[in-house]
């Protein structure tokens, strides 16, 4: 199956990223897989558990709400926006505005291809973690995940998908205190999609703006 249509699906991509936990379909959540983005090869990261649901029934007419986004900055690159979020008690979150900051790319070998990258902070009482999530159009290659290289050189652990919500798929990942310093410090990036094993688009995401839309996140 082809990468397509990810142009347009850009709103729906956004309004789902902003929220950080969107449970509107059963997916198990991997561990992230070790490995280099490897520009030509694209091998299939090892199996790490059980992937989106494969033949799940279709329910006609049900469509996620989607939340209304507000965009409250812009900072390089990155859009700084907001939502309103529903409490879910069983993850001990409360009713209230969610925000990220988010980017869009597309592959210069192929403007078809695309995805969305948005940045989170999840909070959990006195802590919070930050979370990179990318949402791309479903028939993308979900064994070999997502390689990221920053100023061309690889991270250490790829972004792993975790579900899909037709017409989209989610890949996430927690960034570390070692991975965010790169995005702060890094003036470029490459997110690898794959169609199939061995056939990768490279899609640039602009690091420009990073830190102080970061700095601006921080803010609600």
């Amino acid at each position: 199956m082809r990468i397509t249509r990810v142009l347009s699906l850009a709103a729906v991509a956004t309004s789902l990223m902003i929220l950080p936990h969107v449970e509107h379909a059963a997916a198990q959540e991997d561990p992230a897989a070790q490995g280099d983005p490897g520009k030509g090869d694209g091998e299939p990261l090892p199996p790490a558990g059980l992937g989106p649901r494969k033949g799940a029934p279709a329910q006609p007419g049900q469509r996620p709400q989607l939340p209304k986004i507000e965009e409250v900055a812009t900072h390089g690159a990155w859009k700084v926006q907001c939502a309103e979020a529903a409490a879910n008690p069983e993850q001990g979150s409360e009713a209230g505005r969610a925000c990220g900051m988010a980017q869009q790319g597309k592959s210069a070998k192929n403007e078809k291809v695309a995805l969305s990258v948005i940045v989170n902070k999840v909070k959990r009482g006195d802590k919070s973690a930050l979370f990179i999530r990318v949402m791309t159009p479903i028939g993308v290659y979900l064994p070999t995940g997502i390689p990221v290289e920053i100023d061309g050189a690889a991270l250490p652990a790829r972004l792993v998908f975790t579900r899909c919500v037709p017409p989209v798929c989610e890949a996430m990942g927690e960034m570390s205190a070692e991975t965010l310093n790169k995005f702060k410090k890094g003036g470029s990036s490459n997110f690898y999609l794959y169609d199939r094993p061995g056939n990768g688009y490279p899609i640039a995401i602009s690091l420009e703006g990073f830190g102080k839309a970061l700095a601006e996140l921080d803010k609600y």
